[in-house]
């Protein structure tokens, strides 16, 4: 008996530290190896795959500490939602994540160090037995690397949460900080604008911003990897042609967004605009069309003031919409935004403003030049010459069918250039301020040939200034893919999408959908009450039935 009690003791013993075992090894490997069913189309709720290749790459410890109070309830629920995400980065960190918690107290010093470092205590309000409160609460994250570290002050919510984090992430271990230039002196877009605060912040992520003149006929600064030439107003000189022509030979990567007309702040009266650029962007490979694209099959809508009290919306075709795919009730179909490269590839839609069209022009002495179409127009557009009727309002002229066609407004550039500038003298220093002075470029040598480099050109600047969250997108875009390669773009586009008609329904779908919405759920609520009914009469009738048998 004594025997069998020990063998039983000892199976238990045994059988307990199996499935301790089990549970452990469950547990490991669940915290490494685990999936998430995300049912959402652009997978919201994953992480996606540019941030989990740069968790993968990290070859030194980055430590993320989160600090959230821990009530009231919208802190608290918060707090759970960054938790998950942290969890999920963690799983891929192979093992140079670490992630900390820190409890929120009473410790006047601990808040201080908190302050100093750039997350402040927030008032969020709070309901309790039927009255407001105020309460005094942290919702921050700081991320360290080295001796380098990057906020995030306040989370109020965790839709870009992954993008902060990632972009923080990708700040802090790369060994240099890219730098943006904007080409300034032409009243160009002003990224120091006021009203440009929030995208230069946004920018300020991972860049280092700077505005570049270039009237001193002084080469751009080396430590600038991308040019931005964001709608100049005024032509363009010789001189700063070919600054931006060496800065390009060097293998300085360009964005050149060109409006064809100017437009007065505050009016719709437009004329043509010439910036003396399109030598240069011709010789490059991409020709400005000097026109206005009208697109009557896809467009958006102009909101506009009219008689200072009334907000109007119409249709407006010179707002084109280039979608990802455009489908005509033909049947037919044709690609706007190009889906296979990364600047545009998780778009489902990009307005341009009053932009013109682009022609692609590789001259024989450019075959190392390639060319890729970012965006076009449906096959329902035409362009249209000064002078320009813009009044929304107006009667305007539409071309015939059998004149549409489709326009190019978006293209990229890539491979090894040759100078504009080649076999030509140097041109002179030409500017007011600084005539008496003489610009010594008898030691300059013109660089002939680029190293190997990218230019994007789009038909107009007012993705900037006509904010849109797929503008702003594609710019960024734009941006990362130069300067960084694209390690961001996967994770901005993937919270993007368009759910508007691609084809404009017509007079019969319009009804159907109208009869859809305003009836279909009385109706269904008639026929359940109805069969509801008739299952109850029935049963009554079988109750007397029986009962009288």
């Amino acid at each position: 008996m004594a025997i069998k009690k020990l063998v039983y003791g000892t199976n238990t013993v045994v059988l307990a530290l199996v499935i301790l075992g089990i549970v452990l090894a469950v547990n490991f490997l669940s915290k490494r190896f685990f999936n998430r069913l995300d049912l959402t189309e652009n997978k919201m709720y994953t992480i996606s795959k540019s941030t989990k290749t740069k968790l993968k790459e990290l070859d030194d410890v980055v430590r993320i500490e989160a600090y959230f109070s821990k009530s009231p309830v919208q802190v608290s629920r918060i707090r759970e939602e960054v938790k998950d995400m942290l969890d999920e980065y963690d799983a891929y960190g192979s093992g140079n994540l670490k992630i900390d918690f820190l409890p929120i107290g009473d410790d006047e010093d601990f808040k201080q160090k908190l302050r100093f470092m750039g997350i402040p205590e927030v008032q969020v309000n709070v309901r309790e037995k039927d009255k407001i409160e105020v309460a005094n609460v942290y919702m921050g994250i700081a991320i360290f690397y080295e001796d380098k570290k990057e906020v995030i002050p306040v989370i109020q919510n965790t839709s870009s949460l992954e993008y902060d984090l990632t972009s923080a992430i990708i700040k802090l271990t790369n060994k240099e900080t890219s730098t943006i230039g904007f080409l300034s002196g032409h009243d160009e877009f002003d990224i120091n604008a006021q009203n440009s605060a929030q995208f230069r912040q946004e920018l300020a992520k991972q860049y280092e911003i700077q505005k570049v003149e270039i009237k001193d006929g002084a080469p751009i600064d080396e430590k600038i990897s991308t040019l931005v030439v964001a709608g100049p107003k005024s032509i363009i000189g010789e001189r700063e042609k070919y600054e931006i022509d060496q800065f390009i030979m060097r293998g300085g990567k360009a964005v050149f967004l060109i409006d064809p007309i100017n437009m007065p702040p505050g009016t719709i009266q437009a004329n043509p605009l010439s910036t003396g650029l399109n030598d240069l962007l011709s010789h490059h490979g991409v020709e400005l069309g000097n026109n206005l694209v009208a697109d009557y099959a896809s467009h958006d809508n102009l909101t506009y003031s009219q008689g200072g009290f009334m907000t109007v919306t119409r249709p407006y075709p010179y707002f084109p919409k280039v979608l990802k795919e455009y489908k005509f009730l033909t049947g037919e179909t044709s690609e706007g935004l190009a889906a296979d490269h990364i600047i545009t590839g998780k778009l489902d839609s990009l307005t341009l403003p009053w932009t013109s069209s682009l022609k692609i022009r590789i001259s024989a002495d450019n075959q190392q030049v390639k060319a890729d179409i970012l965006a076009q127009t449906s096959k329902g557009a035409s362009t249209v010459q000064s002078p320009y009727d813009l009044n929304p309002g107006g009667q305007q002229f539409r071309p015939p069918s059998s004149s549409r066609n489709s326009f190019i407004v978006a293209a990229i550039l890539s491979g090894e250039f040759k100078s504009f500038y080649n076999g030509k003298d140097i041109p002179p220093v030409v500017d007011d301020a600084i005539a008496d002075e003489e610009s010594d470029d008898s030691s300059r040598e013109t660089k002939s040939e680029s190293e190997p480099t990218k230019i994007v050109v789009v038909g107009t600047s007012q993705i900037l200034n006509q904010v849109s969250p797929a503008g702003m997108a594609f710019f960024q875009n734009t941006l990362d893919y130069l300067a960084l390669g694209g390690q961001l773009i996967g994770i901005r586009s993937q919270k993007l999408s368009d759910r508007s008609f691609q084809t404009e329904p017509g007079g019969a779908t319009r009804l159907l959908i109208k009869l859809i919405c305003i009836g279909l759920v009385p109706t269904l609520v008639a026929i359940i009450g109805v069969m509801r009914f008739l299952l109850k009469r029935r049963a009554r009738q079988m109750i007397e039935s029986f009962g009288r048998v």
